[in-house]
């Protein structure tokens, strides 16, 4: 299993030269236009570049990857593939970009967008310093691991591992990186689970966190008994969600294998993350800073032996 869309475009690696300003501007007025005609797309844009940022940003997705239980990980991720892999086909012919510095590109310009939707205030603008020269991934490069994907399914101490393995987080970041859920919403048709984390799914603000910590939440099965979707719902209100994965930072839930919680939560003791549930859902600009922080992490994380990225 190849981790790509467009085989194509793959059977070179690609690195980025240092383009000009000029040129970046120019890339970044495409992603834009992008966004100005599908806003849909702001969430698939953020959620891309982390599942392509797992193992190492290279500009490669397996969207037929398949997890030890039926998972398939980047389910969902077909459409913004598809819509950056057309302009990228447009744009290789004034730009000298890889794909993968395109896509991490769109997304900054993807969370600028929510961040002004949340304030319509231009000055809160993010100001991520981007660097540059990802490689593309080429045919040999690929990968089938599965496991190497966060488990929706876990507790706290699962994770917390996750997040350390893959992206040497602490708690704190880890706990940070999950607000992008505030973006987007599950579907069933991906990932089996349903409904949306927040009210409006297109602001980059901290309602992720204050929702987990203020609605009253029961964990339901969205799907069957032989293939079940555990996730809490939240009371009076089906459209909203949490995944094990958000409600353990909340509370130290024990779920089985099939991710079923079967203690209250009212009895369930608080977990060791709450303070940061807390700190950031009273504080949106603290959750500002320090998610900032974690994304542009995750967007210079490199596969093994890759160059260091340089600024413009």
């Amino acid at each position: 299993m190849l981790r790509i869309i467009i085989p194509v475009l793959l059977l070179i690696s690609t690195v980025s030269a240092l383009f000009t300003a000029s040129e970046l501007e120019v890339v970044k007025n495409l992603c834009n236009d992008i966004l100005d005609r599908k806003p849909v797309l702001i969430a698939g844009f953020v959620r891309l570049i982390f599942h392509d940022c797992v193992g190492g940003c290279d500009g490669c997705v397996n969207l037929n990857l398949e997890n030890w239980n039926g998972d398939r990980p980047n389910a969902g991720l077909a459409t913004s593939i598809s819509v950056l892999n057309g302009k990228y086909v447009e744009l290789q012919q004034t730009v000298n970009i890889s794909r993968a510095d395109f896509w991490a590109t769109c997304s900054v310009e993807a969370l600028e967008r929510a961040r002004f939707l949340a304030t319509n205030d231009m000055s809160k603008s993010l100001n991520i310093s981007m660097l540059y020269g990802r490689a593309d991934c080429i045919l040999e490069l690929t990968t089938t691991n599965a496991d190497r994907f966060p488990n929706p399914r876990a507790g706290l101490a699962e994770t917390l591992a996750w997040c350390n393995n893959t992206f040497n987080f602490n708690s704190t970041w880890c706990v940070a990186i999950l607000g992008a859920h505030t973006l987007g919403q599950a579907r069933p048709s991906a990932s089996g689970f349903r409904g949306r984390w927040v009210a409006d799914a297109r602001h980059l603000n901290n309602a992720y966190f204050q929702d987990l910590r203020d609605k009253r939440w029961l964990q339901v099965n969205r799907k069957t008994v032989a293939d079940p979707r555990w996730q809490f719902q939240a009371r009076g209100q089906s459209m909203f969600m949490m995944l094990n994965a958000d409600m353990c930072l909340l509370r130290d839930i024990q779920p089985d294998s099939a991710g079923r919680v079967v203690d209250p939560l009212d009895a369930t003791p608080e977990s060791s993350t709450k303070d940061d549930v807390e700190t950031f859902a009273d504080d949106n600009e603290e959750w500002i800073r320090v998610f900032k922080a974690a994304f542009k992490s995750i967007i210079e994380t490199l596969p093994d032996g890759a160059a260091p990225l340089e600024s413009i």
